[in-house]
């Protein structure tokens, strides 16, 4: 902060000065304000100004330094001192005895009663009822049905051998009667072309309604009697022991031990406390200031006068002739 006052101060100062050299140099020109050669030139004043110097110097200053201190002061102490005395003490103690005492009790004795009682029974009874029940049959009935029939025929066919193939090759074969049974090999190497007449069926389907008789189920209700168990209830009566408990009162004597109250003396020590006042020595440290003068280097900021040429506020040469004379002052400053 005190580099940039430092600096700004300094950049005023050279332009003030500037400004004045070079108002110093400028001269008015004749031509543009109307007035006179001799008349417009500006007058140079002498101006003191202040520029900040900066200097170090030593000041003394006071100063409150703290030292520790150790001191010594008389407290009050309150201490608790025994004292032992010897009190006769009252106590009271238990003594047991034993006596005879009649005591009452309860005692609950069994009593047997006769009692009738009613109770209830399910009694079977059978009984026959009459119903219906449901009987399958076998009813033949005669149905008519399409039935396919073959109503073929046989016929004698000529068929070439199946094993040479209508060929001749059987004296290819391995031996003689391979031709299937042809019966025309005269021997191995000789084989005929081989034929034989077989019988063969001709079919010829043809469809027929046929009658036939088929047995079927028939479901018939047919009335039957039949014997049901019935359960009735029944009441009956019979006589039943009933045990009763009687209370009955009775006594006994019963030896007891009971613990009697009994006052006794003894001796013993108690003891007591008295507080005391006592006087005690005690040190305690105290923080003391002191005054303690030092030297301190300080920088100072100090304002030097300086003494400068400016130029006049006015040009002072402008006469009451000229046609522009608040131009002239205006150039001249």
């Amino acid at each position: 902060m005190r580099l940039r006052l430092r600096g700004y101060m300094l950049i005023c100062v050279v332009s003030v000065l500037a400004s004045g050299t070079a108002l110093a140099s400028k001269s008015c020109d004749p031509c543009q304000s109307g007035c006179a050669p001799a008349a417009c030139a500006p007058e140079m004043v002498e101006k003191t100004i202040y520029v900040p110097t900066y200097e170090t110097e030593t000041h003394t200053v006071t100063v409150t330094q703290y030292a520790n201190e150790t001191r010594e002061r008389t407290v009050k102490v309150m201490k608790r001192v025994p004292e032992t005395k010897a009190v006769e003490q009252t106590y009271t103690v238990m003594v047991p005895k034993t006596e005879t005492r009649t005591v009452n009790y309860t005692v609950c004795k069994p009593v047997f009663e006769t009692r009738t009682q009613t109770y209830t029974v399910c009694v079977p009874h059978a009984e026959t009822r009459q119903g219906t029940r449901v009987v399958c049959k076998v009813v033949p009935t005669k149905e008519t049905r399409t039935v396919c029939r073959d109503r073929g025929h046989w016929e004698e066919r000529v068929i070439a051998c199946q094993s040479c193939g209508g060929r001749g090759d059987c004296g290819r074969r391995r031996g003689c009667g391979s031709c299937g049974g042809c019966g025309s090999c005269g021997g191995c190497g000789s084989c005929a072309p081989a034929t034989r007449t077989c019988r063969v069926w001709v079919p010829n389907i043809v469809q027929e309604e046929v009658e036939v008789t088929v047995r079927r189920v028939v479901k018939e209700s047919v009335p039957c009697e039949y014997t049901v168990t019935v359960n009735k209830l029944e009441e009956r009566t019979r006589d039943v022991k009933v045990c009763k408990m009687v209370s009955e009162q009775k006594s006994r004597e019963v030896q007891c031990t009971v613990c009697v109250p009994e006052q006794r003396t003894r001796t013993c020590n108690v003891t007591t406390y008295k507080c005391v006042t006592e006087d005690v020595a005690q040190q305690y440290t105290v923080c003391v200031p002191h005054q303690v003068e030092k030297e301190v280097q300080v920088r100072v900021c100090k304002m030097v006068p300086k003494t400068i040429l400016v130029p006049a506020s006015n040009c002072g040469g402008c006469s009451r002739s000229c046609r522009a004379p608040r131009r002239c002052r205006r150039r001249c400053r």
